[in-house]
């Protein structure tokens, strides 16, 4: 009884960790399309022109 127990909070923490980690990897995903599109743009890297 305590080691289905143990495995089922095991399993409620490996479900959650994914969870956690898949949105992690979409999060980075997005920040690296940004800062690959920036960086084809020119956005970040040169200061601002002032007219």
């Amino acid at each position: 009884m305590v080691l289905l127990l143990v495995l089922a909070i095991l399993a409620i923490a490996a479900f959650g960790a994914g969870f956690v980690i898949h949105w992690l990897f979409i999060v980075a995903a997005v920040v690296a399309l940004v800062w690959l599109i920036s960086l084809f743009t020119g956005g970040l890297g040169r200061p601002m022109r002032r007219w």
